[in-house]
C-alpha cells in the first residue's frame, strides 16, 4: 500500500509508483477482467503528475518573461501589474510543487524560451537590452520557490 500523504506531498511521484504498480498488477495478476485497460488506466495516473509539472514549468517561464519585462522597461505604466502577475505565478507555482520535480526542471531551457519570446516581442530599440541577458537562466530553482519571491533580487540578477 502507498504512503497517504504521498498523494498530497508529491502528486508527480505519487502518479508513477501508482502507474508502475497498475503495470506490475496487471502483468502479474491473470484473474483482472479482460475489460480492463491496463495502460491505458496507467498513462492517466501518469499524465495527473505530468500535467502538474507543466503547469510548475508554465507558470515559471512566464516568471522569467515578466521579470524580463520589468528588466527592460522598469519605469513602464504596466510594472506594478507584471509584478502582481509574478506574484500570482509564483503563487501557483508553490501550490503545485512537488520535491520529485526538481531534478525534472530545466530552468536554462525555460529562461531561453521565455526570452528568445521577449526578443520577438521587443523588436526595435529594446530589443537590445533582452538579446543582451545572459542565455542561461540566473537564477536556481529555489530562488523561485521560496516562500516570498523576492523581485529586486532577481532584477538584480539580470543585471549583473
Amino acid at each position: 500500500m502507498s504512503d497517504p500523504t504521498l498523494y498530497d506531498d508529491d502528486i508527480l511521484l505519487w502518479s508513477e509508483q501508482q502507474a508502475a504498480a497498475i503495470r506490475k498488477l496487471g502483468t502479474t495478476r491473470r484473474d483482472l477482467p479482460n475489460d480492463l485497460d491496463i495502460e491505458n488506466v496507467a498513462e492517466e495516473i501518469e499524465s495527473v503528475g505530468r500535467s502538474e509539472l507543466a503547469a510548475v514549468e508554465s507558470h515559471l517561464q512566464l516568471i522569467f518573461a515578466h521579470l524580463i519585462k520589468l528588466f527592460v522597461e522598469p519605469e513602464a505604466d504596466a510594472a506594478r501589474h507584471w509584478r502582481s502577475e509574478i506574484y500570482g505565478f509564483h503563487s501557483e507555482i508553490r501550490r503545485r510543487y512537488a520535491p520529485s520535480m526538481r531534478q525534472r526542471i530545466d530552468l536554462d531551457d525555460l529562461w531561453r524560451s521565455a526570452r528568445e519570446q521577449s526578443i520577438l516581442a521587443y523588436e526595435g530599440a529594446q530589443r537590445e537590452s533582452v538579446s543582451g541577458l545572459a542565455a542561461r537562466c540566473q537564477f536556481n530553482l529555489d530562488d523561485l520557490i521560496s516562500d516570498r519571491i523576492d523581485f529586486s533580487t532577481l532584477l538584480d540578477r539580470l543585471t549583473s
